[in-house]
Parts: C-alpha cells; structure tokens; sequence
C-alpha cells in the first residue's frame, strides 16, 4: 500500500490498489472464499460497498462506539466493551474506504484510518484479557482492518485465529499466502501442510499448485529481503532517503494469480 500525505492529497491516504487487488484475488478467488462474478469482484469481497454508509448507519456505530467507550472508561478491562469498540470503529472506517470505479484504485480517508486504527488497538486489548474463544466475526473483519493498515503479523494473527476456529483449505490456504508474502517460508509451508490435509480429494491437486506458487513467490521475498538487509550493512546501517516502510503490505512483491 503507499500512502500520500503530500499536498493536495494530505486528506485523503492513498492506497495502491494493485498489490492489495492481486492479494485479495488470490485469498479471495483462488481459495474460494465467497467472491461472486458479479460487479465489486474483490471490493465486494472485502465486504465494502462503492457508496458509503448512510448517516444512520453511522450513528449507530458510533453510539455503540460511544457507549463501549463509556464502559471503558470505567472499566478499562471490560472485554466485551473492547469487543464492541473494535467490531464498530472498524464499520464505520469502512465507510471511508473507497475504489475509483475507472482506475480501480482503492483511496482510504484519514478518518477511516484512525477508525481501523482505533479498531486494531481495541482488538488488541480485547485478545490480551479474552479468557475464551476470540469472537470469529470480529476476527474476520480485523483480516481486512489490517490489511488496509498496511499491518502484515496483525492480519496473519486475525487469520489464525479464524483457522484454528474454522480450520479449512481455505481459512488455511490464506493463512499460509500471507505468511508467504511477508517471507516467512517456513511458517507458510507449516500452514500450507493444514491447507491440503483439510482440502477434499478433488481440489487437492489445483490446490497443491496454488500452493507451490505462492512458496515461490515467498522464496522471492525471502530472497529480496535478505539482499535488503546486506545492503544495509554495508551502508552502516543507513536507511534509503525517503524510503517508506509502508509501501508494500507483504514485503514489496505483489503476488500472481496460480491457474489452478
């Protein structure tokens, strides 16, 4: 994702839609996780719709915002208070997520930024004093919240969470991408093992080689970052001028699509 804070554009963050387009294609579309072949496709998928919330809709987040934060003021180890925080400052973020219908470029506002962050940082509190499962929903929807956050071991930890509860090939076959596109090689193929143990025996053969597309591209990375990382030895440990950590989400390679 890169985000743009320069000039006119200092209101709204821009999102590089290409490597999160092709990263939902694959989690999405090629482990089969709900995307229809109607209009939206992946923006569909992510569960944000072209027009905005209505003011309605809004108010009732942001009571339910307002009241969990009042619970919480009170109480600052009230779980389920963190609960309601993290699911509604992440519904209404959404609504400031939106995709240019020409480009297809993905544009987040501020607002919705500091949402999704207030969402994450809810989450976060909420799993640290949790003493049961993790509520599934809500995991599902922080997968997204730090996919735009641009916060790769936030969403592997939300898609953990949702495959350990739902373990399949495709709660595991995700998990396993993402671990690929940060470089993390082992992890993913420890996950890709689960992936194809829960995958039936027909889609098992499509499944391996979606798989062993995705190590690859996983090796890629892993490969990149190594020659990062000497590069900045050599410098003395001097970052590039200008450089921006957050302008990839999974480690600077924006993955293909596998043919099944």
């Amino acid at each position: 994702m890169l985000f743009d804070l320069r000039g006119k554009r200092r209101h709204v963050v821009q999102v590089s839609f290409s490597i999160l387009a092709l990263l939902f294609l694959i989690g999405f579309l090629g482990f089969g996780i709900g995307v229809g072949g109607g209009p939206g496709g992946i923006f569909d998928a992510l569960g944000i719709s072209n027009s905005s919330n209505t003011g309605s809709a809004d108010a009732v987040f942001q009571d339910k915002i307002d009241k969990a934060n009042e619970k919480l003021a009170k109480d600052p180890k009230d779980a389920q208070a963190l609960l309601t925080l993290a699911e509604n400052e992440y519904l209404i973020g959404k609504a400031g997520v939106s995709q240019d219908p020409t480009t297809g470029q993905i544009s987040i506002t501020n607002d919705a930024h500091t949402n999704l962050g207030n969402a994450a940082d809810a989450w976060s509190k909420y799993l640290k004093l949790n003493k049961g499962k993790p509520d599934l929903a809500v995991a599902n929807e922080m997968v997204s919240a730090y996919i735009f956050l641009n916060d790769a071991p936030g969403a592997i930890k939300a898609q953990r969470i949702v495959a350990q509860a739902q373990p399949s090939f495709n709660s595991y076959g995700t998990l396993a991408q993402f671990e690929y596109l940060t470089g993390d090689v082992s992890g993913g193929d420890a996950d890709a093992k689960k992936a194809l143990a829960a995958a039936s025996p027909a889609q098992r053969k499509s499944a391996q080689k979606q798989l062993d597309q995705l190590r690859k591209q996983g090796l890629q990375v892993q490969k990149q970052q190594k020659k990062a990382k000497q590069a900045q030895q050599q410098s003395g440990g001097a970052t590039t001028p200008g450089a921006n950590p957050l302008q990839s989400p999974f480690g600077g390679v924006a993955p293909t699509t596998p043919t099944p």
